[in-house]
């Protein structure tokens, strides 16, 4: 292996991972947290459309707003999601979701297989990226959720 070739990608990661704040969860692990959004990216925010439905076999559906200055967003493209259980300090604990898509407009849907992970009613939080046509930088945010197995 080059070593000039193999430094150069270890100064990439770290400089791809300068922008990622890390903080000590309380089981000694290392928790990510998401960094102050860009200012391209200022007014986002995700909400909860309403309370996660049960959709059988240990899924569960969470129906998110993306809004900007109190309007709904339409269009965007969800790049990144992840659903953990940060919200009661076990970040590592993490379940399968699948973006089901926008519907009804400016209403984005995700499949979150959580039951196999957690057999109790819980707070998970949902960690969401947008790309939003005309914004540069990505939108990103999560929202906490009770979901049941």
């Amino acid at each position: 292996m080059n070593t000039r070739l193999y430094a150069f990608g270890c100064a990439a990661v770290l400089a791809l991972s300068a922008s990622t704040v890390f903080a000590q969860d309380n089981m000694g692990g290392m928790a990510m947290k998401a960094s102050k959004p860009m200012a391209a990216s200022t007014g986002y925010r995700f909400e909860l459309a309403g309370p996660a439905k049960s959709a059988g076999g240990g899924k569960s559906i969470v129906a998110v707003k993306l809004m900007h200055d109190g309007k709904p967003v339409t269009g965007a493209i969800i790049i990144q999601s992840r659903a953990d259980m940060g919200p009661i300090n076990m970040a590592g604990m993490t379940a399968p979701i699948k973006s089901l898509g926008e519907k009804p407009p400016g209403t984005y849907s995700f499949e979150v297989s959580n039951g196999p992970v957690w057999s109790k009613p819980d707070n998970w939080a949902l960690s969401i990226g947008a790309k939003v046509q005309g914004v540069a930088q990505t939108v990103t945010g999560s929202v906490v959720v009770k979901l049941s197995p």
